[in-house]
């Protein structure tokens, strides 16, 4: 689901909140080593977030969040701020040479690095690595 996330509402951040869980407290965040991505260049992306996504002369840009069950992907249309929440069990990841490929149910958005490709290398595989161990905890040890 994607969410104006511009106003602080309680009703939307107790919905974000359910779907992927709290943001991590402050020395969580520092065990991870960070829960943020840099911020990446939008190439292309689904028609609903392309609506959403102004394509005039400046470039569109993102980064992801780490929460404990899920990701969101923060972008911005004009002065609005965008979340597009995505709980593990719908996050698919492919990789191409230049660009990362994110699906959440129907939608998706295709990144590229903008400075360093190495931390956003680094960023996805701790992603990957949290997505794991989360679908891990979920199934159970027989699965």
């Amino acid at each position: 689901m994607i969410y104006n996330i511009t106003y602080d509402k309680k009703e939307i951040k107790d919905e974000i909140n359910a779907l992927i869980g709290k943001p991590y407290p402050w020395l969580e965040r520092i065990r991870k080593r960070g829960i943020g991505s840099e911020k990446m260049q939008v190439i292309e992306a689904s028609p609903m977030i392309e609506g959403l996504l102004q394509y005039d002369n400046q470039p569109n840009h993102c980064n992801i969040e780490l929460r404990p069950q899920g990701v969101m992907v923060h972008f911005k249309y004009k002065a609005e701020t965008y979340g597009w929440v995505i709980p593990y069990a719908k996050l698919s990841i492919y990789m191409s040479e230049q660009s990362y490929r994110i699906y959440g149910d129907a939608d998706y958005i295709k990144v590229t690095k903008l400075l360093n490709g190495d931390a956003l290398r680094g960023f996805m595989k701790k992603l990957l690595h949290e997505r794991a161990v989360y679908l891990q905890l979920v199934a159970g040890p027989n699965q």
